[in-house]
C-alpha cells in the first residue's frame, strides 16, 4: 500500500472575520495525480498555500502534515519546501527568456544549493522525458516555442527531484492542439519519476490524468474522487443521449422533461444533452417519443458523459440545494412573522 505523503483534515481557513475555507479533509498517496478544480475564489490556491507553508498559521486551524511535517511549525519550512516544487501559471515567472534552458537550469539549481554537475545530469534526464530538442538546449528561450518553454518551466519545478509538484494552470498559454500534449508529459513525468503532482485549473481536461479529482466550491470540498468514479455515479453510469434539434427552443425542451428524463443540457444553439435510466432500454421510447410529439430531429448519438459535464451537473446540484434551502429559511421567517 503506498504510503501517504500529504494529509489535510479539518482545515478552516480565517481572514478577520471572513471565513474561505471551510472544514476541508482528503490524503494524497505517494505517485498519484490529484487535480483541484472550481471556479475563481472556490478556495483551491488558498488550499494550496496553507499546505506549501505560505500562510500563517494564524489564519488557519486543522492539521496538515507534508511527509510527517506540519506548516504550523516555522522550523519545518525549510524541509517541507525542499521536499516540494513548483510550475506557475505564466513562464515568465520562472524563466529567464534572454538565457540558455541549461542556463536556467542551473540559475534555479543553485537555489537549492545544487552542484552545476548533478544538475545538468538531472536537467538532461528531463530534458530527454520531456521530448525538449538537443539542437534548442543551447539557444535563447525567446526562440523556443510556447509549448517547450511550458516543458524547460516543468523541468525548472523538478530540477531538485522533489516529492511533491504543484502545477497552476499548466495548460494555459499553450494552443488549444497541444494541451492534449502537455498533459501526456506531465503523466510521463509522474510515471517514470514516482512524482506526485497537484494540478491547480479551470481546464477539465485536466482531469484525464488524475487518480483523484477535488471539486470545490466556496471553500468547500464537494468531492474528492477518482473522475471516471464520479462519472460513473450519473444516471446509467454516465451514458448520455445527445439530439441535434431542429429549431430548439424552450417548447422543445419541454417536450424533453415530460419524458421521464433525469437530467436535460442545453449544449449548443441546437443541441442538447439527455440522460435517462435504463438508458438502452429507454432511448428507444424516448425517440419514439420526441417524434410523436412533433420533434425534429437532426441527428443524435450515444456518449458517456465527461468529466466537464460532471463538474457542471455537480456544481448545478449544489446550487440549487442552495436555493432551496434559502427558500425555507425565508418561508420559516415568514412564517413567524405572522
Amino acid at each position: 500500500m503506498r504510503e501517504l505523503v500529504i494529509i489535510v483534515e479539518n482545515l478552516n481557513v480565517k481572514f478577520g472575520k471572513k471565513q474561505v475555507i471551510h472544514d476541508v479533509s482528503f490524503s494524497v498517496k505517494k505517485g498519484e495525480i490529484i487535480g483541484f478544480f472550481g471556479i475563481s475564489g472556490a478556495g483551491k490556491t488558498t488550499i494550496i498555500r496553507a499546505i506549501t507553508c505560505q500562510l500563517s498559521k494564524k489564519y488557519w486551524t486543522g492539521k496538515i502534515l507534508v511527509n510527517g511535517l506540519s506548516p504550523a511549525k516555522k522550523s519545518n519550512h525549510a524541509e517541507i519546501l525542499a521536499s516540494i516544487g513548483y510550475v506557475p501559471q505564466l513562464e515568465e515567472l520562472n524563466l529567464y527568456y534572454d538565457l540558455k534552458p541549461k542556463a536556467n537550469i542551473d540559475t534555479f539549481a543553485s537555489a537549492y544549493g545544487l552542484k552545476t554537475k548533478k544538475s545538468e545530469e538531472v536537467a538532461e534526464q528531463l530534458f530527454h522525458i520531456l521530448d525538449i530538442p538537443e539542437d534548442t538546449w543551447k539557444k535563447p528561450l525567446e526562440r523556443m516555442s510556447g509549448g517547450e518553454k511550458k516543458r524547460v518551466s516543468m523541468a525548472i519545478g523538478l530540477i531538485h527531484q522533489p516529492e511533491v509538484l504543484f502545477l497552476d494552470e499548466p495548460t494555459t498559454g499553450v494552443d488549444a492542439s497541444k494541451r492534449y500534449e502537455i498533459l501526456s508529459y506531465l503523466k510521463k513525468l509522474n510515471q517514470t519519476l514516482g512524482t506526485t503532482m497537484f494540478i491547480i485549473s479551470h481546464d477539465m481536461e485536466c482531469s484525464l490524468i488524475c487518480d483523484k479529482a477535488a471539486i470545490l466550491r466556496q471553500g468547500k470540498i464537494l468531492e474528492f474522487e477518482n473522475p471516471q468514479i464520479l462519472i460513473s455515479t450519473l444516471p446509467s453510469k454516465g451514458m448520455l443521449a445527445r439530439f441535434t434539434i431542429e429549431r430548439l427552443n424552450q417548447d422543445v425542451m419541454n417536450v424533453f422533461k415530460t419524458f421521464p428524463v433525469e437530467k436535460i443540457i442545453r449544449v449548443g444553439n441546437d443541441v442538447i444533452e439527455v440522460f435517462i435510466e435504463n438508458f438502452e432500454q429507454e432511448l428507444p421510447n424516448l425517440i419514439e417519443y420526441l417524434i410523436k410529439n412533433n420533434v425534429k430531429i437532426n441527428s443524435f448519438n450515444k456518449d458517456r458523459a465527461t468529466f466537464r459535464r460532471y463538474f457542471q451537473l455537480r456544481i448545478q446540484e449544489e446550487e440549487l440545494k442552495e436555493k432551496r434551502e434559502w427558500e425555507y429559511q425565508m418561508e420559516v421567517k415568514g412564517g413567524g412573522a405572522k
